[in-house]
């Protein structure tokens, strides 16, 4: 045996046992968090929009188990300027002609985002642009306050969406 030879079977030998080691599976860490049974933490208001994003996105992945389809993710801006305004109104726009083509029966659209009065504002805007029955077959998850509840829901009703809300 060459010493190539010998040095080549040394390493797989060592592949070997390294393997035969292994108690978790490849790419996950040795420790793990319990789960949260509350859910994700919610960010604070001054986070950026992509933690906001993250956070919307794990409710889905809690409350939307039963939805096949992917979710879209709508983060409402809290400031109130008129930027904020302005890609409010692009949202609204996005929504609204997103049903149909994107966004069909089965799918989810998820929103919410740091300021729960403007979540709220951008859903009663939303649902004035909508036809009757437009979200039928859509799951919409609404994450904000419990003190909007009432009304998210109310408002929501004539579009035909499967309503759910989950409180921040």
């Amino acid at each position: 045996m060459t010493r190539l030879g010998f040095l080549f079977c040394v390493g797989a030998l060592c592949l070997g046992l390294v393997a035969c080691d292994q108690q978790t599976p490849m790419g996950t860490s040795h420790t793990s968090a319990p789960p949260n049974p509350a859910g994700p933490t919610r960010p604070a208001a001054t986070a950026d929009e992509i933690t906001w994003g993250n956070y919307l996105a794990a409710q889905g992945k809690l409350y939307g188990k039963d939805v096949g389809m992917h979710p879209y993710i709508y983060v409402i801006p809290a400031e109130d300027n008129v930027g904020a305004d302005t890609r409010r109104q692009n949202e609204t726009d996005s929504v609204v002609h997103s049903i149909g083509p994107i966004l069909m029966p089965g799918g989810m659209l998820i929103l919410g985002g740091p300021n729960a009065k403007q979540t709220t504002t951008f859903i009663v805007g939303l649902s004035k642009q909508l036809k009757a029955d437009a979200l039928k077959g859509i799951v919409v998850l609404v994450v904000s306050e419990t003190s909007e509840q009432t009304t998210v829901s109310t408002t929501l009703k004539p579009s035909g969406a499967t309503m759910r809300f989950v409180a921040m």
